[in-house]
């Protein structure tokens, strides 16, 4: 059972920094993070077939231009290695969700492009994942969720900052 720091019960935080303010909510973060994105995966797989990842990529392709992005821009997109945006594109594309595209201009580049498999099925996902996104965070009003996105917008702009010329 976890308490509200995201510990369990026979966790308690020590005097070598765990306890701080800052490491105490990076628990908290990690701990919502990991329990509303393995349900919204279990919910997604079981009704529509697809995992959280999947859902996410045919979200960021539906709203890029022309319905497709760059491997690279995908990956920074969603935060993992280039390999590991390539895997996942090479399953998606079997399942005939995504294809690739290199464009004549540019051997070097390719991009995903989404399927009409892949927009018919992210249009038949959308609905229940807004539903469980908004259940996950029915607990808090329209202020504390704009506070919410605020302070992480903050926390991303801290890493992109401090970070990001360190990839």
């Amino acid at each position: 059972m976890s308490t509200e720091l995201g510990l369990t019960s026979g966790e308690t935080p020590i005097a070598n920094g765990t306890g701080s303010p800052e490491f105490r909510a990076w628990i908290s973060l990690a701990h919502a993070y990991g329990h509303v994105s393995k349900a919204l995966d279990r919910s997604l797989t079981q009704e529509h077939g697809i995992s959280l990842a999947w859902f996410e990529v045919l979200a960021r392709l539906s709203n890029a231009e022309d319905t497709r992005m760059r491997l690279l821009h995908l990956s920074q997109a969603l935060v993992v290695s280039k390999a590991s945006v390539t895997k996942l594109v090479d399953r998606m594309e079997l399942a005939g969700l995504v294809s690739r595209v290199t464009p004549a201009e540019d051997k070097r580049a390719v991009y995903a492009a989404l399927t009409q498999h892949g927009s018919a099925t992210l249009a038949k996902a959308l609905p229940l994942q807004v539903h469980n996104i908004r259940q996950s965070l029915s607990g808090l009003g329209q202020d504390e969720l704009e506070s919410l996105q605020g302070m992480l917008d903050e926390v991303i702009r801290g890493f992109d900052a401090q970070w990001r010329a360190k990839d």
